[in-house]
């Protein structure tokens, strides 16, 4: 599974779209609340800056996440387009 595509969404929040089609909702403000060292992350300029390379999303190589850490701690997107 890797990373297609990483938006900023408002209230810190990033939509990863991965190659499976899933679309994962990931709470950066959580982390930046437990991970003391990753609060410049609140400029929101910067945050909004984020980019991805096969597993892992970033800002700089001080501030990054796994893949793992995002499938643990965020939430799935459900997709509208979902076949009825």
């Amino acid at each position: 599974m890797k990373l297609i595509n990483v938006e900023p969404k408002d209230n810190y929040i990033l939509r990863i779209f991965l190659d499976d089609d899933s679309i994962i909702d990931f709470d950066v403000k959580a982390e930046l609340d437990r991970i003391p060292c990753y609060k410049p992350l609140y400029e929101y300029a910067l945050f909004k800056t984020v980019k991805f390379k096969n597993k892992r999303i970033y800002w700089s190589d001080q501030y990054d996440f796994h893949l793992d850490q995002i499938l643990e701690r965020g939430q799935p997107v459900v997709s509208n387009n979902s076949s009825h």
